[in-house]
């Protein structure tokens, strides 16, 4: 399974048409937190949010204006910031922001914060509260992060560090998504050198073993083979940090001014453009992984075969120059 795909339908599916009316579209809001919005935006389109019914999508830190009228679709993470600030929205029946709200927790959420919303005023107004368990950012079609803090020297503190059970916990549980979304049973290897590895291979096991649990089916299928998840720190590779990494993709986000995946550059005095560096350019997607000195060769013999393609003919046919001029502009710089 493509993961940004399966992601995508799973937020489509599970999130914005779930509790919709069949055959009537009820205009509603669609209420992400900083971490959850980085999993719409990287797998879901603004169009196919509007077809399902989402007029308008909003940051759940950001001070919003009230819409009485309208119910609101919560996707966010279940930490105490973000629940407290959806108990906020709901003070009470006078000053909420929205008529309804559809609460869906990209993981479990913890029982003290579960009381304390349920003890609140808008545990009133909640028509849904699923926990639907994507809990990490999917950012290439085999690619993922899990968004954690730089947490390297806690990783390796002794285990009765104070945090280091509860970020094992938070890793684990986030890593349990994954192999639930891509409905993996997985047998856990880890290297036995570092007690880190083996404490996260312990406390994801146990979350595994849940989720199959609750879906007996996970990992089984015709011709399914049982897939290996691998669990390595640092210390089992210590040389790759100190390298410069010579693929197209690494090189331009190490030399150029790339943000969020949008590079901005002067096609000519005073006109700056845009290109969006995503799995949509095809270009792009081809030469993203390959060697600098492959992708060199590879663009000459890609401008060769158009030249060839458009029989270009020495300065004599604008049109066709004007073509190859368009074709390079849209090419990776």
């Amino acid at each position: 399974m493509v993961l940004k795909t399966g992601v995508g339908n799973r937020i489509l599916n599970d999130v914005i048409r779930h509790n919709q009316t069949s055959g009537k579209m009820d205009w509603r809001v669609l209420v992400v937190d900083k971490l959850s919005i980085k999993m719409v935006s990287s797998c879901t389109k603004m169009h196919q949010l509007s077809a399902e019914g989402v007029t308008i999508v909003e940051t759940l830190e950001k001070v919003r204006q009230p819409m009485a009228n309208m119910e609101a679709i919560y996707l966010i993470t279940p930490t105490e910031e973000s629940v407290n600030t959806l108990i906020n929205d709901f003070k009470s029946s006078t000053s909420s922001l929205y008529k309804a709200a559809h609460v869906y927790f990209t993981e479990a959420i913890p029982d003290q914060l579960f009381k304390s919303l349920s003890k609140s005023e808008a545990a009133k107004k909640m028509k849904s509260l699923v926990e639907v368990n994507i809990s990490f950012t999917p950012y290439e079609s085999q690619v993922f992060s899990l968004d954690c803090p730089p947490s390297y020297s806690l990783f390796y503190d002794s285990p009765s560090t104070p945090g280091q059970a509860a970020y094992l916990s938070k890793m684990a549980e986030q890593l349990a998504t994954l192999c639930s979304t891509l409905g993996e049973f997985p047998s856990i290897r880890y290297r036995g050198d570092c007690d880190g590895t083996h404490q996260l291979a312990q406390v994801l096991q146990e979350r595994l073993d849940k989720y199959k649990a609750d879906e007996p089916t996970m990992g089984e299928g015709p011709e399914k083979a049982k897939s290996q998840l691998i669990i390595l720190d640092r210390g089992f590779d210590i040389t790759s940090p100190l390298l410069h990494e010579l693929t197209f993709q690494a090189m331009a986000y190490d030399l150029l001014d790339i943000n969020n995946d949008v590079y901005k550059y002067e096609a000519s005095q005073g006109v700056v453009k845009e290109v969006i560096l995503d799995e949509n350019d095809d270009l792009w997607e081809e030469l993203r992984h390959q060697h600098i000195a492959v992708v060199s060769q590879n663009v000459t013999k890609k401008l060769k075969k158009f030249n060839a393609d458009k029989r270009i003919q020495s300065g004599n046919d604008k049109s066709s120059i004007r073509d190859l001029a368009q074709m390079i502009k849209k090419m990776p710089q």
